[in-house]
């Protein structure tokens, strides 16, 4: 028994929330064909779609490594809310991957993070590798092509965009990549991107998912709640990226957005009130003395060190 456990390689839990996803086949088999070892990924995936328990799904060779929730678009309260009941489906993995449901992967891609993991850990209890990754495309021919193809040593660090400004009744700001030299291949960071996350298992239970949040303010939830409980963000280098994501342009409307019209008009929660909540719990997380429960903070002086790190006076609201 000892020799047996001896061999076995830590395991990863990997969360994926889609919502009318047409490319979670595809970014699904990818997970597991571009693995080095993909007996040892386990997925937490909620499928919000018309068409729940595709066929594909059971044709998978490792459907016994995905444990599926599927619900109605018309039903979904965002992102967030979704998050919060794939993290729910974590079983004790070593490790956690959060990722979109439109991602492409490098060979190895689990080799290559657990590696960096592990290297991060001998200087920090609690790494987390975060960065809004390098995009994707697909060709004339429906090839997966990286925009960036050529691997750089410019790190993809995550700031605030300087255009985004908070105020005394919005704490809720945009962030942005900034890309940098560094003679380092991480670089400690302050926030963390929602799409691109890889830690240590245990963050699930540490860092339980705010349902109540939508879309902006995810990350900085994440970001404040996760530097409370002693987790570093540390931005890779673009060569250390194993994954890519797949942009939509600014301003057109897409399959795969909750607040489409055709499904807002059968929806009792518009996703204007389900911002707003959003948007107003934001404001609490970053207001000292508010009491969110689980989701919130266990002292105002994580949110004062936080404050000191980022640069950003959330206290002061300026």
């Amino acid at each position: 028994m000892t020799h047996l456990k001896a061999i076995q390689r830590p395991s990863i839990f990997v969360s994926v929330a889609a919502f009318c996803e047409p490319h979670l086949q595809w970014t699904v088999e990818q997970l597991f064909s571009k693995a080095a070892y993909p007996e040892r990924i386990f997925v937490g995936l909620v499928d919000q779609s018309d068409e729940l328990n595709p066929v594909w799904l059971d044709k998978l060779s490792t459907r016994k490594q995905i444990n599926y929730v599927g619900l109605s678009p018309v039903d979904s309260k965002g992102v967030s809310w979704a998050r919060s009941i794939a993290f729910s489906l974590y079983n004790d993995q070593d490790y956690l991957l959060q990722i979109d449901s439109h991602t492409l992967f490098d060979e190895a891609w689990d080799e290559s993070l657990v590696g960096q993991l592990e290297r991060l850990k001998n200087s920090h209890a609690k790494p987390l590798i975060s960065t809004y990754p390098p995009g994707f495309k697909f060709d004339s021919q429906g090839r997966a092509v990286a925009d960036e193809p050529a691997k750089s040593d410019e790190i993809f660090r995550i700031d605030r965009d300087p255009g985004s400004e908070l105020t005394a009744q919005r704490a809720v700001l945009r962030f942005r990549v900034f890309k940098e030299h560094s003679e380092l291949d991480h670089v400690s960071g302050c926030h963390l991107a929602a799409g691109f996350l890889f830690t240590l298992g245990r963050f699930v239970v540490d860092v339980p998912y705010d349902p109540y949040l939508y879309f902006r303010g995810e990350e900085q939830s994440l970001s404040l709640r996760a530097h409370a409980k002693g987790y570093q963000v540390f931005h890779p280098k673009h060569r250390l990226i194993p994954l890519y994501h797949l942009y939509q342009p600014v301003g057109q409307q897409h399959a795969g957005q909750h607040w489409r019209p055709d499904l807002e008009a059968k929806r009792q929660s518009e996703f204007g009130w389900l911002q707003q909540r959003s948007n107003e719990r934001i404001q609490a997380l970053y207001s000292p003395g508010s009491d969110l429960g689980v989701y919130g903070l266990d002292s105002p002086e994580h949110l004062e060190s936080f404050c000191r790190l980022s640069k950003i006076d959330y206290l002061g609201r300026t």
